[in-house]
């Protein structure tokens, strides 16, 4: 099935948002704080969705959506294709569309040269020769071409795109499913899902027989309003501080799963494991000043 400006369900919930009180200090060695115009806030019918954008890769995809939310291109459009295990997507839907914002870009699937705050987590893992994060977001490198993308774990958000390379526009999806990881370095990956998982995954789902195209999506499928963080008023702006794969207890997390040291296992015949980052992302927290 082409990725033509359309697309994902989580089976449990891998972007946990923790809620914690906390005084907001600057980055440090194990917590990174995404900044407000970084930040995304979509609300839907049953709640809000928080995005931390990254330009580590696609930065005029970004750039593009940021645009995008500060027109109010996407306020009351819908989530109109929708598949389980896959993808929700939003956008223009058949909408043809004119103006600046719609022209098509150029892709952005990889980048060069590997960026120095990447945390590499996992050496020859899978679906890349080494993966890790930067600055919160699931992301991968190749050293010998000297080059990094980030990768389709659950809660990213991408640009969708017809089948030629350079015709991404006002489309993105969010992936709501197991990690669709044929799809990297394939697609522009603009940031992932800090909070709110829960509202996406109530979205209705389409019919795959179409695609899962919604043909009449209704309330429960509609994007109320998208704000960019810097334009919400102070008083209701969320603080987010995300783990850092160098943070101790994160570290901890990798190790014991590398080597289930844990009374729960009894078989342990098969380690070291593997980390897939997609399931052992670091912790995010929601902070409030005091």
């Amino acid at each position: 099935m082409p990725i033509t400006r359309v697309f994902f369900s989580v089976l449990f919930p891998l972007l946990v948002s923790l809620s914690a009180v906390a005084e907001q200090a600057p980055d440090n060695a194990d917590w990174y704080l995404p900044k407000q115009k970084d930040l995304v806030y979509l609300q839907t019918h049953t709640g809000d969705v928080v995005i931390m954008l990254s330009d580590a890769v696609a930065p005029l995809h970004k750039q593009r959506f940021v645009d995008l939310v500060n027109s109010g291109f996407y306020d009351n459009r819908y989530f109109y294709r929708v598949i389980e295990g896959f993808v929700a997507q939003a956008g223009s839907n058949t909408e043809q569309q004119t103006f600046d914002l719609a022209t098509p870009l150029k892709a952005e699937f990889v980048k060069s040269p590997v960026a120095e705050d990447f945390v590499s987590v996992e050496t020859d893992a899978p679906h890349a020769p080494e993966t890790g994060f930067i600055r919160g977001v699931p992301a991968a490198i190749d050293k010998q071409a000297d080059s990094q993308w980030l990768i389709h774990c659950p809660g990213a958000v991408a640009f969708a795109r017809d089948n030629e390379p350079d015709t991404a526009t006002t489309e993105f999806y969010v992936v709501i499913g197991q990690a669709p990881r044929h799809l990297d370095k394939n697609m522009s990956v603009i940031g992932k899902v800090l909070d709110g998982m829960a509202h996406l995954q109530a979205l209705p789902r389409g019919n795959t027989i179409n695609g899962g195209v919604i043909t009449s999506p209704t309330d429960a499928s509609k994007i109320l309003s998208v704000r960019m963080g810097d334009t919400v008023p102070v008083d209701q702006q969320r603080q987010f501080r995300v783990q850092k794969a160098s943070h101790p207890g994160y570290q901890r997390k990798i190790n014991s799963a590398r080597t289930l040291e844990n009374a729960f296992f009894h078989d342990k015949s098969l380690t070291p494991r593997t980390i897939d980052v997609c399931y052992y992302q670091p912790g995010v927290e929601e902070i409030s000043k005091k």
